[in-house]
């Protein structure tokens, strides 16, 4: 169905017809005069290789005008040579539910100069770019608009009119056709849904409370956290939104196998848990402020998937989606710089979104060229450090547990959506993450399940104010420490999960600190630290507090419990500190500056370089080679007693000391 203009022809829009015509017929003879054109297209990246991208957001109204005017092949081919992207994301449909291609299935505005999508499509498969859509999932308001039925009715009784019901048939109407219709009639490299994930919220229409006494035998359906069986009828929807997902993917892999498919934040910060149904790569949009933690966070909780990830830097500090990013609101390059390489020292890959709004603030789907040149710096910074970043792997010294179960009662108590969403973000991890890297130790982030699966290749295991942990984890966190593991306790709820251990130890659980030091408990042939008074984490918007005190004193009790990580940085607290090992085997150590505003500021505009910083790194032989990168920069050092000494001058935003 489309959104049609009912007036008259006037003079302007025959000239749009005949427009219209000739670039018709110059598509037609440029397909016949390249019929063999395919097989010389150039091999395009999939996404499990794709290291750097750009992401166009646009979110297409009802009254712009002469799309796909300006989206001319001379515009794609100036962002290729600019950036040299492995793949470009462009806008299909935004969460106003107007796509911004004539598409046969959705809803588009056909005030449309021929098809923009086909001139992304055909310029960037002749140069070998990967092209992706980003495109709205259950956010979709003209949807609503013509069926307010599929609008989730809220605990008050009132329709929404921005998020359709996953009990709908939206999905199955709307959503997968025009999935399937961009892999196979574009023969598009892949999709990043958006709005989907944390889209779903708690829906109280008939259909669903019957769904829901049906599936369960539960007739009074809860209407707060505080009535009975609130946990069974969250967990529902979220089994219902995975169940519909799955069934999404299913259809369009019968029609387009090749086709790669994101959902934005499954499988992280919004959902985190397990990877259960086919996904070709996750991914996430790091929000304009604060960008720095949330990409310290989101990159380890989302490394430790075992699949392909990105995550994707808002270019802009501040935008207001119903007009276009102002010139004043946008990062310089050096801010991205240090976004991007909070990424990509744990192995992933990097983009960053910029408005798909042209110059004069075009909203005709076109890309202002003058905006993406800071951007042309980014790319080089990332490429420098591609050899030995992209596709590493962490080496397992801190583990942070975080439990999926545990997070999910979290948001149904504490941090609810007002609306009644069912997936969200929690930031208080990122409090415990932070303070550790501000200790400069090494640290990752583990899903239960895959905790699990690795916990003993971890010298230590960090649990941070947790009032459950699933059964599963608890048993292989105690059998753990009874082997000889290392395991730090912090809260007084998270302590109290132990009580058994530590009374079997002689030691009551009833324990108080004066904040000065931690308390170590011999437990089997392992030890449990404990800091058994909570942590008081203060949340302003995205941005985590964790005053200095505290973070010295987790860094105290880490210390106490893992005297000798495979490396040691001192010389600055704002230096944060991945250990990996390259996709050619070779150790790294990268070494990123975090000082200066960055959690409070919107703007960074420079970066002072940190150092010199001492460096002692752990190792069983004596290297061939020390060097810095990039640029593979001989550094001087000496190697006593099985470990490298050595200093680095400054850090300007992200140094790599390789070990051959």
């Amino acid at each position: 169905m489309k959104i049609k203009n009912k007036k008259p022809l006037s003079r302007r829009s025959q000239s749009k017809i005949k427009n219209c015509l000739i670039f018709i017929l110059i598509s037609i003879a440029a397909l016949y005069s390249g019929c063999s054109s395919k097989e010389k297209e150039p091999e395009r990246l999939l996404r499990k290789d794709s290291y750097f991208g750009v992401h166009f957001d646009w979110h297409a109204w009802k009254t712009d005008k002469n799309i796909g005017a300006n989206t001319t092949p001379e515009m794609i081919e100036a962002i290729i040579d600019m950036l040299d992207p492995d793949f470009i994301q462009v806008d299909t449909k935004g969460h106003k539910g107007v796509s911004s291609y004539p598409t046969k299935v959705g809803y588009y505005n056909d005030d449309m100069v021929g098809d923009p999508l086909r001139t992304w499509r055909d310029v960037t498969a002749r140069r070998g770019v990967a092209l992706y859509v980003h495109h709205s999932g259950l956010q979709d308001e003209v949807a609503i608009e013509n069926h307010p039925e599929w609008g989730h009715l809220n605990v008050d009784g009132n329709r929404d009119n921005r998020y359709t019901s996953v009990f709908s048939p939206y999905v199955d109407n709307v959503l997968t056709p025009q999935l399937i219709e961009l892999a196979v009639d574009y023969n598009l490299d892949g999709v990043w849904i958006d709005g989907h994930v944390w889209g779903v919220f708690l829906d109280y229409s008939e259909e669903t409370q019957k769904a829901f006494t049906q599936k369960t035998g539960i007739a009074n359906i809860p209407r707060s956290y505080t009535d009975a069986n609130w946990a069974e009828w969250t967990n529902f929807h979220r089994e219902v939104y995975r169940n519909s997902v799955r069934d999404m993917i299913g259809e369009i892999r019968k029609k387009a196998p090749a086709f790669q498919i994101c959902d934005n934040w499954t499988f992280a910060d919004h959902n985190p848990e397990p990877v259960c149904f086919d996904v070709d790569y996750i991914s996430g949009d790091l929000l304009g402020r604060d960008a720095v933690n949330a990409a310290r966070f989101s990159s380890r909780l989302m490394a430790s998937q075992g699949i392909t990830l990105d995550l994707m830097s808002w270019s802009f500090y501040t935008w207001n989606i119903e007009t276009a990013d102002p010139p004043e609101a946008r990062k310089p390059a050096v801010q991205l710089m240090r976004e991007a390489a909070c990424v990509i020292a744990q192995g992933g890959a990097y983009q960053a979104v910029f408005s798909q709004i042209g110059p004069g603030l075009r909203r005709d789907g076109s890309i202002d060229l003058e905006k993406l040149k800071p951007f042309a710096e980014v790319a080089r910074f990332c490429r420098e450090r591609q050899e030995v970043s992209f596709k590493a792997t962490p080496v397992p010294q801190i583990a942070v547990l975080y439990s999926t179960e545990a997070q999910y009662k979290r948001l149904d108590r504490y941090k609810r959506d007002r609306r009644g969403r069912v997936f969200n973000r929690d930031y208080q991890q990122r409090g415990i993450v932070n303070a550790l890297l501000e200790n400069q130790y090494n640290t990752e982030v583990l899903l239960g399940a895959k905790l699990i699966e690795n916990i003993d290749r971890y010298p230590l295991l960090v649990a941070y104010q947790w009032e459950y942990l699933e059964p599963e984890v608890y048993d292989a966190v105690v059998r753990y420490v009874e082997n000889g593991g290392k395991l730090l306790l912090i809260g007084q709820a998270t302590v109290g999960l132990f009580e058994k251990e530590l009374n079997a130890a002689g030691k009551s659980t009833v324990l108080q600190s004066n904040g000065a030091c931690p308390i170590v408990i011999d437990v089997g042939k392992g030890s449990i630290g404990i800091i058994p008074h909570d942590i008081a984490i203060a949340e302003v918007g995205e941005i985590v507090y964790m005053t200095p005190e505290e973070t010295k004193l987790i860094g105290q009790a880490v210390g106490a419990l893992f005297p000798d990580p495979i490396v040691t940085v001192t010389g600055s607290c704002d230096i944060d500190v991945s250990l990996m090992r390259t996709a050619a085997g070779k150790l790294a150590v990268h070494l990123i500056n975090t000082s200066g505003p960055h959690a409070s500021a919107g703007r960074i505009d420079t970066i002072d370089p940190v150092g010199p910083l001492s460096v002692v790194i752990r190792h069983g032989e004596r290297p061939k080679k020390v060097v810095i990168e990039p640029g593979s920069r001989d550094v001087a050092y000496s190697y006593i007693g099985g470990k490298i000494y050595l200093t680095v001058d400054a850090v300007p935003i992200h140094e790599i000391i390789v070990v051959e």
